[in-house]
């Protein structure tokens, strides 16, 4: 088959990325079962997966006009009573930080107003196949454990059990996202899952499925601490699209006023804010500014709430990047993550330490967009142990898939601080 050409706006509006032959035949073959009669693909694009799983009766919805199946929004239809044996597909991933593919709201399917339109598709699914029929989709990593999908995640674990996983590091299609492929059994009991890695699908060891779906990728059971945590003695928050949008048109570098700081600037311990440029609404600083009284009243508040002593962190990294701000004097930009605390030596203490960055990775993992990347988040770092106690992490294999954050079988990580 021939790619589709599109311009790269409209691919991105439409989520429009093809999946490779041999990716919709793993995802096919595990989904497809004896006695399967009736297919759906939500999100079908060119109808690759349809096809391929050779079923007699198949029905494939996409909101693209140009396609040759069903012209319709399947979030938005009206389904009724119709169901099928199999769904399968390789939905959009339709960031919703972007005001391009933003939806502009809270999911309706029951995940946060952050979550990925993907795990809408996924809840679509398990409503549309009968009970014994199979679910399998091509999803962002980031679904494994971002905030905005648990509820969805849990509702899925409610009502289906995960047979098969694979999952990669490397980009399998043009998406700037790595991704998952799972298949579930819809009225299926929890059992083991069975796992396959990276552009060979090579065989993972089974694993049963774990509480955390992040699990998945390391392997290993998420370790679990009931004592004292950073949200015990900091708070934690992050800004989003109001203050992003908000700041557009007051940012400069000959302009007086607090410095900008981005997650890019922010390396453990160190600012590089007037060492390094910067990149923000489309523009390149280097010693980027904020004139306060540009900002409209509300931001002005937001501003006065956020110049304050404080530790700002990077919102994206392999290793966790926080850095002091005792007097006060930076804003944060988006999504850079805040933390006010009485007791900032202690909490960078902890934040730095070996220890915190494999909780956040056991808890996040697949969530970044880089290869061994977290996307860190106020709720995660307020679980983070700030006790003396040990605590119990269970790796997964040495050497199971090489990435560079993989723990051995067992690590007893001690937070000392």
């Amino acid at each position: 088959m021939n790619e589709p050409q599109r311009d790269a706006r409209r691919r991105k509006q439409l989520g429009a990325w093809y999946t490779p032959p041999e990716l919709v035949d793993a995802v096919v073959a595990e989904a497809v079962f004896p006695g399967a009669r009736s297919v759906l693909d939500p999100a079908c694009g060119d109808g690759r997966f349809l096809r391929a799983t050779r079923l007699p009766e198949q029905m494939g919805v996409d909101i693209d006009p140009a396609t040759e199946f069903t012209h319709d929004d399947s979030l938005a239809r009206d389904w009724g009573e119709q169901r099928f044996d199999v769904v399968v597909g390789n939905p959009p991933f339709l960031n919703q930080l972007a005001s391009l593919t933003s939806r502009g709201g809270r999911s309706r399917f029951g995940g946060g107003p952050y979550a990925d339109s993907a795990a809408e598709f996924l809840a679509l699914a398990m409503r549309l196949v009968r009970p014994g029929g199979r679910v399998g989709l091509v999803l962002p990593q980031s679904l494994l454990s971002t905030r905005d999908a648990a509820d969805i995640r849990a509702a899925v674990d409610e009502v289906a059990a995960l047979r098969w996983m694979w999952w990669s590091d490397t980009k399998m299609f043009d998406a700037d996202v790595r991704v998952w492929a799972g298949v579930w059994e819809v009225g299926g009991a929890r059992g083991e899952v069975r796992r396959s890695f990276g552009p060979e699908f090579a065989p993972l060891p089974a694993m049963p499925m774990p509480r955390s779906w992040a699990a998945l990728l390391t392997g290993g059971a998420v370790p679990q601490y009931d004592g004292p945590v950073l949200g015990d003695i900091a708070a934690f928050t992050v800004d989003f699209r109001d203050q992003y949008y908000g700041l557009v048109g007051a940012v400069g570098d000959d302009i007086d006023g607090p410095p900008l700081v981005t997650s890019g600037l922010i390396d453990p311990g160190v600012c590089r804010w007037g060492e390094k440029p910067m990149r923000f609404a489309k523009q390149q600083y280097l010693a980027p500014r904020v004139a306060v009284d540009r900002l409209s009243p509300a931001l002005q508040k937001w501003a006065a709430q956020r110049l304050v002593p404080k530790i700002l962190i990077a919102n994206q990294t392999a290793v966790i990047e926080a850095v002091h701000d005792p007097d006060g004097a930076w804003l944060p930009g988006v999504p850079v993550i805040t933390c006010v605390t009485d007791q900032p030596e202690r909490v960078m203490a902890v934040l730095s330490s070996p220890a915190a960055t494999e909780w956040v990775h056991h808890h996040a993992a697949g969530s970044g967009l880089g290869v061994g990347t977290v996307r860190l988040n106020p709720k995660l770092l307020a679980t983070i142990p700030c006790s003396n106690t040990r605590v119990l992490v269970e790796g997964h294999d040495q050497g199971e898939t090489g990435r560079s954050w993989a723990m051995p079988s067992t690590t007893m990580s001690t937070f000392s601080l």
